[in-house]
């Protein structure tokens, strides 16, 4: 299949037969649902602090749709972005007909209240506001409630909520727009400590979270799409590392790793050789980045999806979807079906590759008889790049909190260098700062498996955020 012949519409029927499913059919309609977000239960960590308690948070039913994005850890990826195009008055409106409530773990009312969604970042969290509650005379107390997303917006609309919170890269734009974030430009301009500290940040991060030449919120951490591969599988068909192959790890050389690794038992195939993933997170898109496409142009207000050098990527998936070298969705669909529980296709064998996120290395460590490492995303032949579209987190702060101050405080002690370089052992994920994240991240003695994880620095600079628009909803997007 070329991609000179290939039309916008013939991709779109290709698609439409199953080739990539429902995912590439969203990748070009963008030019509700329910979301799988934060914990199944609400938590609470206010350090040096005694009191703690619960409010009733309304759940503005009709008027806001949570929406779940690639995932990267249980809820890193989630998504509200009906949330997003809801005036603050329907929200209100909704809120107050609303017959049901729903706990919302508070901290004290002389203290800031943080929100972060993921259930596994509790105990880091809790060890940070621990450290900063030490010195600080205003404390910190850091919520982690269920149904993350809705309980932000109807807090929000009946015109409390937390005092700051963690936010995601595709909701971030919208929630810029309609002025669910507050704009932090005059706090960062005259504090000498917090702009450095901004200024070492991953260049990507840093850009994102500004909205219409404003600072409306700072970055924390992401996360990186990596190619994972089995050792043993590798060395059996006379395969070496790819990590030993530099710039030559490219698309075309790892498409003769998965011709070679692919097994078959007559025109049937048993073991694919790599496993992509039908997303625009660690999935098909970063074949359109990597080859210089893009979702939307930078000012965001042109669909630029379906580009020549966008389409030629796509193209490329399909052609090995299509030569059975990369797995199907049948074969994923029949694969998952008979992996046990806990663990993944990778882990199970039914693949030697598997293009992910680096939020599965906690799965693979387990499966202790799996002789594994990773690999960075491989190069365009095009343009000679990598690629690592990420869901980019950062910290915004809530307009109408009362401690706004305080609220800062804290958000530029989540910046300073000796925070960011806990941010890996703590929570697993990548700094934002440059130099943490190369220091700690990048290093396996810090970092933890795999031994491949010290040539990840290529992708950690070519980390751009998931597509995502102040107009269009990421429901919309996917």
């Amino acid at each position: 299949m070329s991609s000179a012949k290939l039309s916008r519409r013939e991709l779109l029927v290709t698609a439409r037969v199953g080739v990539l499913g429902t995912a590439a059919v969203g990748l070009l309609a963008a030019c509700g649902g329910t979301a799988a977000v934060g914990s199944t239960s609400g938590t609470v960590s206010v350090s040096a602090a005694s009191a703690t308690g619960s409010t009733a948070a309304p759940t503005a039913s009709a008027a806001v749709t949570t929406s779940s994005a690639a995932t990267a850890s249980a809820a890193a990826s989630s998504t509200a972005s009906a949330a997003a195009t809801t005036t603050s008055a329907t929200a209100t409106k909704a809120a107050a007909a609303s017959t049901s409530a729903a706990a919302v773990p508070t901290v004290p009312a002389d203290a800031v209240d943080f929100w972060q969604w993921g259930a596994g970042y509790v105990p880091g969290f809790a060890k940070l506001t621990d450290d900063y509650n030490k010195t600080s005379k205003v404390k910190v107390g850091t919520v982690n409630p269920s149904d993350y997303w809705n309980k932000v917006v109807t807090t929000q609309a009946s015109g409390t909520g937390p005092d700051g919170f963690l936010m995601n890269n595709v909701n971030f734009k919208q929630w810029a727009h309609n002025g669910l974030v507050a704009d932090l430009s005059g706090y960062l301009n005259p504090d000498k400590d917090a702009a450095a500290s901004l200024k070492a940040m991953t260049p990507s991060l840093v850009n994102w979270y500004q909205y219409q030449g404003k600072t409306m919120g700072v970055p924390w951490d992401f996360s990186a799409g990596i190619v994972g591969f089995n050792l043993d599988q590798l060395r059996a068909v006379g395969l070496t590392s790819p990590n030993d192959q530099g710039k030559k790890w490219d698309w075309n050389l790892m498409q003769d790793y998965a011709t070679k690794l692919t097994q078959k038992s007559g025109s049937e195939i048993t073991r694919s050789g790599i496993w992509i993933n039908a997303g625009l997170e660690n999935g098909y898109y970063s074949f359109c980045v990597a080859n210089g496409g893009s979702f939307f142009n930078e000012s965001l207000d042109q669909c630029t999806i379906a580009s020549p050098e966008a389409i030629s990527g796509l193209d490329f998936v399909l052609t090995m979807l299509k030569n059975g070298v990369a797995a199907t969705p049948a074969f994923m669909s029949a694969a998952n079906k008979a992996v046990p529980t806990g663990g993944t296709a990778f882990t199970d064998g039914a693949t030697a590759m598997d293009f992910e996120g680096d939020w599965n290395f906690t799965t693979w460590v387990k499966a202790t008889s799996l002789n594994w490492d990773a690999t960075i995303f491989p190069y365009s032949p095009t343009t000679g790049k990598t690629a690592n579209t990420s869901n980019l987190r950062g910290v915004v702060m809530n307009p109408q909190s009362k401690k706004k101050d305080d609220t800062w405080n804290w958000m530029a002690y989540l910046m300073s260098k000796p925070v960011q370089d806990q941010i890996t052992g703590l929570l697993g994920e990548i700094p934002a700062n440059s130099a943490s994240a190369t220091a700690t991240y990048g290093d396996p003695t810090k970092g933890g498996p795999p031994p491949g994880r010290k040539y990840f620095q290529p992708v950690l600079d070519a980390t751009t955020p998931l597509p995502a628009s102040d107009l269009i909803s990421w429901n919309d997007i996917v």
